[in-house]
């Protein structure tokens, strides 16, 4: 299933700017550049997304997301 940029940030309560910026900063490795507001976001995105958000909503900074990620990258 894919969702678009506003249906993401809908998801987690949050505003597109907020997914936008997850992405930008690398917390979504799996979709490295957005081409405009109709991206689409699949499940593996989303997983992502889902991760980072916990995380930032629990007190990590974006640098310690990013740090998790990179570790996490197969």
């Amino acid at each position: 299933m894919k969702l678009t940029l506003v249906e993401s940030a809908e998801k987690f309560n949050v505003s597109p700017d907020v997914i936008v910026d997850y992405i930008k900063n690398g917390l979504v490795p799996s979709k490295p550049q957005l081409d405009d507001s109709s991206t689409e976001l699949d499940d593996h995105d989303m997983y992502w997304l889902d991760m980072v958000h916990c995380f930032i909503e629990n007190g990590s900074s974006i640098d310690d997301v990013k740090r998790l990620v990179k570790h996490c990258q197969l």
